[in-house]
C-alpha cells in the first residue's frame, strides 16, 4: 500500500494532467487562444497543429482526457496492476511524443507538462508495484 502523501500527489497530479489536456482539447476544439510561445524551439501551436497533432484523426489531447480519466477512475477503485500497466502504456506514448516533437523541431510546453506528469505517475506504480504481492 502506498504511503498516504504519495497516494495524495498521485490524485493531484494526475487532475493537473487531466486539466492540461482538456485545456489542450479546448483549444484544439474551439481555437482558443493558447498561452504559449509561438517561435523558436518551443512553439506549442506548431505542435498542437501538425500533422501528428491527431491519432486516428482524434486529437491527441483527447486520449489524454481519457487516459487521466482512467487512471483516476483505477486510482480510486484501488486497482495497482492495472494502474501500473496503463502508466506503462503511457510512457509508451511520452517516448513516441517526444520523438514527434523532435520531428517537427518545436516543443509543446504544455505537452511536455504532460509527459512529465505520465512518466511520474507510472514512477509512484513502479514503487507501488514493488509493494503488490
Amino acid at each position: 500500500m502506498l504511503d498516504k502523501r504519495l497516494e495524495t500527489a498521485r490524485i493531484v497530479i494526475a487532475v493537473i494532467g487531466l486539466l492540461i489536456s482538456i485545456y489542450l482539447a479546448t483549444y484544439s476544439s474551439l481555437n482558443i487562444p493558447l498561452y504559449c510561445s509561438n517561435s523558436g524551439v518551443v512553439n506549442c501551436e506548431r505542435v498542437l497543429t501538425s500533422i501528428y497533432s491527431t491519432t486516428f484523426g482524434i486529437p491527441n489531447s483527447y486520449w489524454g482526457i481519457a487516459f487521466f480519466v482512467a487512471v483516476i477512475v483505477l486510482i480510486y477503485l484501488k486497482k495497482p496492476i492495472l494502474l501500473f500497466l496503463l502508466s506503462g502504456v503511457g510512457v509508451g506514448f511520452v517516448v513516441y511524443f517526444i520523438y514527434l516533437e523532435y520531428t517537427i523541431g518545436s516543443i509543446c510546453i504544455y505537452c511536455t507538462g504532460v509527459h512529465i506528469i505520465t512518466a511520474a505517475l507510472f514512477l509512484i506504480s513502479l514503487v507501488e508495484m514493488r509493494d503488490v504481492h
